[in-house]
Formats: C-alpha cells, structure tokens, sequence
C-alpha cells in the first residue's frame, strides 16, 4: 500500500485510483497510517479488519444503487489486502 493511493504500489496511481480511491480513500490512508506503525501478526490483521469495516461504512453510507457495486469491492480489496498485505506491513520483533 502506498500513502498516494488505495491499492498496490506496483499498481500505478491513476490505475488505483480509478478501482479503490473514489469512495475508499480516506480508509486507505487511514489503514497505511497503521501498516507503517507496524507491529506483530495480530496487529496486521487489526489493522486489516479495522479497514474493512470502514470500508463497509463507506460502501453504506449513503445507501444508493451504487452500494452493491461498491461492496463487492470492499470485499475483494479485503481478500487482497488480506492474502497479499504481509508485503507492505511494517513488523517489528521484539528485541
């Protein structure tokens, strides 16, 4: 994840921003804040259910036609974030 965009920093910007930055932005920056803070496992995955339910807050609110759509993405940008997230996250060890 890249502070610029919601999404992968191998994906470019204008391409991320087109797919997750027009309702999840601020969830994004919000979820990178907590992946360079870092931490343990758990801590990844707090982070990770914290942005999921933000998401789903964003895809809800308000509800429109668009709300289905959007939380299919939020879905899928979750299972993404969650199989692939470990790359970007900032663990630290105690030492």
């Amino acid at each position: 994840m890249s502070g610029a965009a919601c999404g992968p920093e191998w994906m470019p910007t204008l391409v991320r921003l087109a797919l997750f930055g027009w309702f999840f932005e601020a969830s994004c920056l919000k979820h990178d804040a907590g992946y360079r803070q870092g931490g343990s496992e758990l801590r990844r995955w707090e982070c990770d259910y914290k942005f999921f339910r933000a998401m789903v807050r964003d895809a809800t609110t308000p509800v429109s036609a668009l709300t289905p759509l959007k939380l299919g993405v939020a879905v899928g940008f979750y299972a993404a974030v969650a199989v692939g997230g470990w790359s970007s996250f900032n663990y630290k060890t105690n030492a």
